[in-house]
């Protein structure tokens, strides 16, 4: 009787990243189909991780994933998850918006950015 080999089943793993900021004074404005950075680079935004921390840079670099990794990109306002392409571009360092139409995020309202780092091994 043939012994039956069984295909290896990968294995994905994920850390989930964090990153919290409040609009502030005058909001986020955003241009119609114009770039606008809102990054922990960008002056007058302040980024922080999940225990409070202030970050200058973002745990990965979406924009060049290491061998074996993927990354998700979630963007919420107070909670409630924006559209998926309004973000257009995100590194260590920027995070870019690029909406269809102008519009403003609010003075003061919670800007949640999640990065899913998702490893297959």
């Amino acid at each position: 009787m043939a012994n039956l080999i069984l295909p290896r089943q990968p294995l994905v793993s994920y850390t989930l990243y964090n990153y919290f900021m409040t609009a502030p004074a005058g909001g986020i404005a955003l241009a119609a189909n114009t770039a606008s950075q809102i990054g922990p680079d960008t002056a007058g935004f302040s980024w922080a991780d999940n225990t409070g921390a202030a970050v200058t840079e973002f745990a990965v670099d979406p924009s060049t994933p290491a061998v074996g990794h993927q990354y998700g990109i979630e963007f919420y306002v107070e909670g409630q998850l924006q559209q998926r392409n309004l973000v257009t571009t995100v590194t260590n360092e920027a995070l870019a918006l690029t909406s269809a139409t102008a519009g403003t995020i609010p003075e003061g309202s919670r800007v949640t950015l999640t990065i899913l780092d998702f490893t297959v091994s």
